[in-house]
């Protein structure tokens, strides 16, 4: 038996490998599968999508008469303040010191004064009486009159040390929201520093920033779909404004819009979603990106026909976005595959191609 054990494990050897080989044979035969789209013609929308963020129209940074450390803060972001109303305090020992000093000079020379009154009164008494010379009644009203003096000199004292201490206090400078706060209490500040942003009350805008290439492509007026990050609702508005100044570091022109309607969602300083309507096709071909590839300076889509991958040269609307609009190279109900690094390859290798995934 031993002498038909080697024949037979090399017949079974053979044989497996027979059948490895077929399988692998078929593998690279068989169809590639290409994940593809059919193209009909309908209309297709040029949009500019970019994040902005709320603010209010008018936004003004608050800073303090006088440097120092800030020792209180009564608001936060998101507080509701009133004109005038008292938002921070800057540490002043120095002039709360001369204030106490001239309060307590005040209150000296308003005891000297009530004598002063006491002493002319009792003297006018004794003049009448012609108990004392009329000399002695000048002196005494000469004597009120001086302390009244003094008196008015001190209440202008005192009420100059408590304008300083004011100056101390920070208020709002008008009715409206705090939109930031990037110090804290305990900080020391400059002239220069902003403690708070605060921004008036009423209607909003959204800022946003436009690369330079796309913004000369947008226009007043243009309308928008705007929501909330995040979130499922959605408002329409509209472009207000377009700067002209283009920013050195960022290469992008500040863009602001409005919206059509109130929206109680649009809080200053929540981020938003902007999409910008710029241009309507009709009867267009819309293609994803990714089915485009370029080779040298001109751009390629792979249609797929019995299952034979063809490269076509197209052209297409450069605009930033997951979609292109084409202008020539493709024909309306063709299939084109989605990723065109594969089809790519498969037209390479010679290989066939099965469609998945293409609407009728």
């Amino acid at each position: 038996m031993r002498k038909y054990r080697k024949p037979l494990l090399v017949l079974g050897l053979l044989a497996l490998a027979t059948i490895i080989a077929i399988a692998l044979y078929k593998r690279s035969t068989a169809p590639l599968a290409i994940n593809a789209v059919q193209v009909n013609a309908g209309t297709a929308q040029q949009v500019l999508a970019v994040v902005g963020r709320v603010r209010t129209k008018n936004v003004i940074d608050v800073r303090v008469e006088y440097p120092g450390a800030i020792i209180a803060m009564s608001v936060d972001e998101g507080s509701e303040v009133k004109r005038g109303e008292i938002i921070a305090q800057v540490r002043s020992a120095e002039e709360q010191a001369a204030l106490a000093v001239t309060e307590a000079d005040l209150r000296v020379l308003e005891a000297e004064l009530e004598l002063a009154q006491q002493e002319r009164d009792r003297v006018e008494v004794l003049a009448e009486k012609g108990w004392i010379a009329q000399s002695s009644l000048d002196q005494a009203r000469t004597n009120l009159t001086a302390a009244k003096a003094r008196r008015r000199a001190a209440q202008a004292a005192r009420t100059q040390a408590d304008i300083r201490v004011g100056d101390f206090a920070v208020r709002s400078p008008l009715d409206g929201i705090v939109l930031t706060r990037p110090v804290d209490p305990g900080q020391v500040v400059g002239l220069s520093d902003v403690i708070f942003q605060i921004g008036s009350q009423g209607p909003v805008e959204i800022e946003a920033e436009v690369d330079e290439v796309y913004a000369g492509e947008l226009s007043l007026g243009m309308p928008a779909i705007l929501a909330p990050t995040g979130k499922p609702q959605r408002s329409e508005g509209r472009i207000t404004e377009i700067s002209p100044r283009v920013n050195p570091l960022t290469g992008s022109r500040l863009t602001r819009l409005m919206l059509n309607e109130p929206n109680d969602g649009f809080v200053p300083g929540r981020s938003i979603d902007v999409n910008i309507l710029v241009a309507t096709f009709d009867d267009a071909l819309s293609v994803p990106r990714s089915a485009l590839r370029k080779e040298g300076e001109t751009w390629f889509a792979y249609t797929i026909t019995n299952q034979q991958v063809e490269r076509r040269p197209v052209t297409f609307v450069d605009w930033p976005g997951s979609s292109v609009v084409l202008r020539s190279g493709v024909k309306p109900g063709s299939v084109i595959a989605r990723d065109s690094a594969s089809a790519a390859a498969a037209l390479a290798a010679g290989r066939r191609v099965s469609v998945q995934q293409a609407p009728p």
